[in-house]
C-alpha cells in the first residue's frame, strides 16, 4: 500500500510545480489610518496586498501611503462584503495626478497633491474568486502609471457611518514562505470578514473530524485492538485534510450560489481534489500501519506533511500532526 502513495504523491508535487504561483493577495493590517500623517504605508506597492478596513464614523475616510518611482503601476481596487452594503469611494492624491470629481469635506489633502475621486458603484453581478474561494463586489478600481517619483496617497471614503470594506493595492502576486503558510489561517478571516461567523465556517472541518474519531472509536471497542500513537496521528491529520477541504467546498457552493457559475471554479475544485486525496493517502497510511512502523509510512507522512503546507490543506494543523507522527517513537512492547 505504501509503495502505491508514492507515485500519487509525486503527482501531486508535479500539479504544484506547474500551477502560476499567482494565487492571491498578501493580507496587512489597516491600523488606525484617520489622516495622512498616521497613513497606513505600502512598502512594496506593486506587491498585490488585501486590506480589510473599517470606518468607524459618518463621513469618514481611511489613508495609504504609497512611495513610488516614475513608471512603477499605481493599482489599487476596492471592494465590499455584500450587495447589501454601503457603498465608499476611492480617492487618489498626488503630484501629477490628473483632477476629477470633487472631493469630499473631511478629506484632507497634502500639500502639493491633485485629487482624482472615483464614485463607487456597486456591480450588477459578484465575481468568483477561486482560491479563497468568496463573491467579490467590487465597487472602485484605478490603475496608472505614476507621473513623477514621490509620495501618493490612496483614501477611502465613506458618506455613512459604520462601514466594512477591503482595498487591494498592486499586481504581482508573491508571497513570503511565511505568508503563503498563514494563507488557511487568513482566508478564514476573509469569510468572518464577509459576515459568516468563524463556528459556522469551521463547522464542516469540525463534524468531519468529530465524526471520524468517533467512527474509528467505536471501531476499536468493537475489536478490542489498540492503535499504536503513529496510526492515531496519520489518521487524524488525514480527518484535518479531509475537513479542511470539507470548508472549502462549502464556501465553493455559498459564493456560487451569489456569483453563479464560474470556469474559474475548476481551480477550486483542484485545490479541494489535493487535500482529498492527502487525507485519503493519510487515513489508509494510519490504519494500514502495525509495530513496528515501517520506514517507509514515515517518509509517506513527512511528505504528506509538506504537500499540506503548499496546498493549505488541514489547517496548519493537518500537516503539523503529519510531520509529528513521521517521527513520534514507536509504543514500547510490554514486558511480560
Amino acid at each position: 500500500m505504501v509503495r502505491r502513495c508514492f507515485p500519487v504523491l509525486l503527482f501531486i508535487l508535479v500539479i504544484f510545480l506547474i500551477l502560476p504561483p499567482a494565487c492571491g493577495h498578501v493580507p496587512l493590517s489597516a491600523g488606525e489610518n484617520d489622516n495622512p500623517a498616521s497613513a497606513t504605508v505600502i512598502n512594496q506597492p506593486e506587491k498585490s496586498y488585501v486590506i480589510y478596513g473599517h470606518i468607524h464614523e459618518p463621513d469618514g475616510v481611511a489613508y495609504y501611503r504609497f512611495d513610488m518611482t516614475t513608471g512603477q503601476t499605481l493599482h489599487v481596487s476596492l471592494m465590499v462584503n455584500g450587495k447589501d452594503a454601503a457603498i465608499p469611494d476611492l480617492v487618489i492624491m498626488g503630484a501629477g495626478i490628473p483632477v476629477s470629481g470633487t472631493p469630499p469635506a473631511s478629506l484632507r489633502i497634502p500639500q502639493g497633491s491633485a485629487v482624482f475621486v472615483i464614485p463607487g458603484r456597486l456591480p450588477e453581478h459578484a465575481e468568483y474568486e477561486p482560491f479563497t474561494p468568496s463573491a467579490i463586489y467590487q465597487v472602485a478600481s484605478y490603475t496608472a502609471l505614476v507621473p513623477a517619483s514621490g509620495t501618493y496617497y490612496v483614501a477611502v471614503h465613506t458618506s455613512r457611518g459604520e462601514q466594512d470594506y477591503s482595498l487591494a493595492p498592486g499586481f504581482k502576486e508573491e508571497f513570503s514562505a511565511t505568508e503563503w503558510l498563514l494563507v488557511p489561517v487568513n482566508v478564514i478571516g476573509i469569510h468572518t470578514w464577509e459576515g459568516q461567523s468563524p463556528v459556522i465556517v469551521l463547522a464542516p472541518c469540525i463534524a468531519v473530524v468529530l465524526l471520524g474519531i468517533a467512527l474509528l472509536l467505536r471501531q476499536q471497542r468493537r475489536t478490542g485492538v489498540s492503535r499504536s500513537p503513529f496510526s492515531w496521528l496519520a489518521i487524524t491529520a488525514g480527518l484535518l485534510y479531509l475537513g479542511g477541504a470539507s470548508i472549502t467546498f462549502t464556501q465553493m457552493v455559498r459564493a456560487l450560489g451569489i456569483t453563479g457559475w464560474d470556469p474559474s471554479a475548476i481551480l477550486t475544485l483542484i485545490f479541494i481534489s489535493i487535500p482529498v486525496v492527502l487525507g485519503i493517502v493519510a487515513l489508509r497510511t494510519g490504519f494500514g500501519s502495525g509495530q513496528p512502523v515501517l520506514a517507509k509510512e514515515r517518509v509517506v507522512l513527512a511528505v504528506i506533511g509538506l504537500l499540506g503546507l503548499l496546498f493549505w490543506a488541514g489547517l496548519i494543523i493537518g500537516p503539523v500532526i503529519a510531520f509529528v507522527a513521521a517521527v513520534v517513537p514507536e509504543k514500547p512492547k510490554r514486558k511480560d
